[in-house]
C-alpha cells in the first residue's frame, strides 16, 4: 500500500477527535472519507500532510513524501494569494523550489491550459468564480508533482449545480495524472461518483470501508446506513406482502433503500399513501403498511395522499446489510 494509517488517535484538550483510525490507500487510487461536519476529517488530512502530529498510532508511506514530491493539502478555502495573478499563483511552488522564472511560468501556463484556465492567467483570485478558484488551487498543487494530493471538502464552496461536474473533473484529473488522492467530504453523491473506495467516518472512527456500491448497499451498521441516506426497516413477517413467494427468513428485520421499493395504485391494496413530496427528478412517497412507515422513491404516477396502494419489493435488489439486532 502507498499510504497506511494504523490506529491513529488525536485529541484537542479533553475532546477526542480521531479515535483509533486505520485505513490504506493504494498508489494511483482515489479514496474519499465521508462523514458529517466535526467528525475529524480535516484533522485526519492535516496529520497525513504532516501539519499535525497524532497522539498515538502512525502514518506510513511506501515512498515517503519529499521536498521534490510532497504531500499537498488543498484546503476548502483554496488559499490562493490575492496579490498574485493566476499564473504566478500556480508557479509559486515551483519558484519556492528554485525553478527558474521562465521555466516556472511555462509549466504553470501548461497546467492552466490543461485545467481550461489559460485565458485567466493574468486574472487575480477576486476575479475568479468559486469553480475556477478550485481548479487553480488543484493546478497549483499538481504542478509541483506531489506524491499524494489531499482534498479538504472540495465541494464546500460550490453551487449545487457545479458539484457533480467538479466530481467528474477531479476524477478525470486524477486518472490523467495517475496521482494518489485522498478526499474528505460530506457530499455523498459526488464522493460516490469519483471514488475508487470510500470510508465512512462517524464519531472520529472509520466505521466502514469499501467500494462506493459496497458501502451503500452493505454499510455494516444502522448508523452508517442512516448517514448514507434513508433506509426502510422491514420486519421479516412483512416480506411476503412486499415480495410474494419470498421464502421465510426467520424472525428479525431487513433494511431496504427507498429506491428498491415500488408503489402501485391498487384500490384493494393494504398500504396507504400518507405523503407525496416532489423532489425534482423523483417523487418521495410516505407509505404506511401494517402500522409501519416506509419511504419510497419513484416517478409521478398520479398517486395522492389517502390512496390505497400495493407496496412491492424489487426482487432484483438485495437488502441493505447491517449488523445490529432490531431495537
Amino acid at each position: 500500500m502507498f499510504l497506511n494509517l494504523e490506529r491513529v488517535s488525536k485529541s484537542f484538550g479533553d475532546k477526542m477527535v480521531l479515535d483509533d483510525v486505520s485505513f490504506d490507500v493504494a498508489a494511483g487510487e482515489l479514496v474519499s472519507i465521508v462523514g458529517p461536519s466535526g467528525v475529524g476529517k480535516t484533522t485526519l488530512l492535516s496529520i497525513i500532510a504532516g501539519l499535525e502530529q497524532p497522539d498515538s498510532g502512525c502514518v506510513r508511506f511506501s515512498v515517503p513524501p519529499s521536498r521534490d514530491n510532497p504531500a499537498i493539502l488543498v484546503f476548502q478555502d483554496y488559499l490562493l494569494f490575492p496579490h498574485m495573478n493566476l499564473a504566478d499563483n500556480v508557479a509559486f511552488g515551483l519558484r519556492a523550489r528554485r525553478v527558474g522564472r521562465k521555466e516556472a511560468r511555462q509549466r504553470a501556463v501548461r497546467m492552466l491550459d490543461f485545467f481550461g484556465l489559460v485565458d485567466k492567467a493574468g486574472a487575480y483570485p477576486v476575479q475568479l468564480s468559486a469553480g475556477q478558484k478550485q481548479r487553480a488551487a488543484i493546478a497549483r498543487a499538481l504542478v509541483v508533482e506531489p506524491a499524494v494530493l489531499l482534498l479538504d471538502e472540495p465541494f464546500a464552496n460550490l453551487d449545487r449545480n457545479l458539484k457533480m461536474g467538479t466530481a467528474r473533473f477531479i476524477r478525470e484529473t486524477q486518472k490523467a495524472f495517475g496521482i494518489t488522492m485522498l478526499s474528505v467530504t460530506h457530499d455523498l453523491e459526488e464522493a460516490f461518483a469519483m471514488s475508487d473506495r470510500m470510508g465512512i467516518m462517524l464519531g472520529g472512527r472509520i466505521v466502514r470501508q469499501g467500494t462506493p456500491a459496497d458501502i451503500y448497499h452493505r454499510p455494516g451498521s444502522q448508523e452508517a446506513a442512516g448517514f448514507l441516506g434513508p433506509v426502510n426497516r422491514v420486519p421479516h413477517d412483512l416480506l411476503p406482502l412486499l415480495c410474494p413467494g419470498q421464502p421465510s427468513v426467520g424472525p428479525g428485520e431487513s433494511f431496504f433503500r427507498p429506491e428498491v421499493l415500488r408503489v402501485r395504485p391498487d384500490a384493494q391494496g393494504l398500504a396507504i399513501v400518507e405523503t407525496v413530496t416532489f423532489a425534482g427528478h423523483y417523487i418521495i412517497y410516505g407509505i404506511r403498511l401494517a402500522e409501519h412507515a416506509f419511504t419510497v422513491y419513484g416517478q409521478n404516477n398520479g398517486i395522492v395522499p389517502g390512496d390505497r396502494v400495493r407496496l412491492e419489493l424489487d426482487p432484483a435488489h438485495a437488502a441493505c446489510e447491517t449488523k445490529e439486532s432490531p431495537q
